[in-house]
């Protein structure tokens, strides 16, 4: 990779015509070299967050699901039969799985939001970790939880029924304090939050709390860098945008002037390889061959914005558009 003063397409901002020169030249050249801007890593970081926060997320959302269903099963569906022994070790399992893509999902979120930080210096980053994680004992058993998990050993939760004339049924999944063979090394925050829970940790509560608590972080953490590096990110992604623009016009040239013209094809006959049955059904509701029809049909596939004047009077000439 370049070095910070020096890039293959010159000083930034690089010039649409200077993209387009360098798509011209190699395409797959051209990426290369546009990914040497300074933005990118920061976008990748980014979609990465936003990746493994869904994945975070589902998590805790599938627990939730989980944990409903469970529920009318223990109470109305005789789950603890002997002959649903099967079922109620299938849900056992699914928790497990569960706790373990949660917690292990939560530490990768640390890991990156705290590698991003490095990249860029971000106003008040250190003082809301410290407030929302550092010093929070619910965070920090969760992090010696993923500890156990990953290294140690995957928790197996067990369930606590409640249900009494007086007072509503409830279905619970819970880790023991006893079951943490870890919990005298645990650092002192997560000690103590196993401490305030002596007849065990309800996990669904857990969840639904810290998701509330990582998701507030990471909406502030979005918004912050794109307060101090949204310009930057944003010209790498107007970049790559050209770039591609200018390589998916090309092949669609190429595609309609050599394949479809020349070779007297149909086009009509290729649209269900690169559009919905929504999509089919809205395009064949138009007037056939109409520009207002081919117009759309350009609009739903043309997802770099490729399609200049030139090109649509090519794509009306290969639709044999009407006027």
């Amino acid at each position: 990779m370049s070095s910070s003063d020096h890039y293959n397409l010159g000083p930034l901002p690089w010039s649409d015509d200077n993209l387009v020169a360098a798509v011209w030249k190699s395409p797959s050249q051209a990426q290369e070299w546009v990914d040497e801007h300074p933005g990118r890593v920061l976008v990748t970081r980014l979609e990465s967050l936003k990746a493994v926060l869904g994945i975070f997320e589902g998590s805790a959302e599938q627990f939730s699901e989980y944990l409903v269903r469970f529920h009318a099963d223990a109470h109305k569906g005789h789950l603890f039969r002997r002959n649903r022994r099967s079922d109620l070790d299938a849900y056992e399992q699914q928790f497990q799985k569960l706790l373990y893509v949660f917690a292990s999902s939560a530490m990768t979120l640390v890991d990156q939001a705290r590698a991003l930080s490095q990249k860029i210096t971000l106003p008040e980053y250190e003082a809301r970790v410290r407030e929302a994680f550092a010093t929070n004992p619910r965070h920090r058993f969760i992090q010696e939880l993923r500890v156990d998990v990953i290294h140690v050993t995957l928790h197996r939760p067990g369930w606590l029924l409640t249900s009494g004339r007086d007072e509503e049924s409830t279905s619970k999944f819970m880790l023991w304090p006893k079951q943490l063979t870890r919990l005298s090394e645990y650092n002192a925050q997560a000690r103590q939050f196993v401490d305030e829970h002596p007849k065990g940790i309800d996990l669904g509560r857990l969840i639904v709390d810290y998701s509330v608590h990582v998701r507030e972080f990471h909406k502030w953490l979005r918004q912050i860098v794109e307060g101090v590096v949204g310009d930057m990110m944003a010209d790498y992604q107007r970049c790559t945008k050209r770039i591609a623009a200018v390589s998916s016009r090309s092949f669609w040239n190429l595609i309609f002037q050599q394949v479809v013209i020349d070779g007297k094809r149909d086009p009509y006959t290729y649209l269900d390889q690169y559009l919905t049955e929504g999509e089919l059904a809205e395009v064949n509701a138009l007037p056939h061959r109409s520009r207002r029809q081919i117009d759309r049909i350009i609009e739903l596939v043309d997802e770099h914005e490729a399609c200049d004047h030139e090109l649509r009077q090519i794509i009306y000439k290969a639709f044999c558009a009407s006027a």
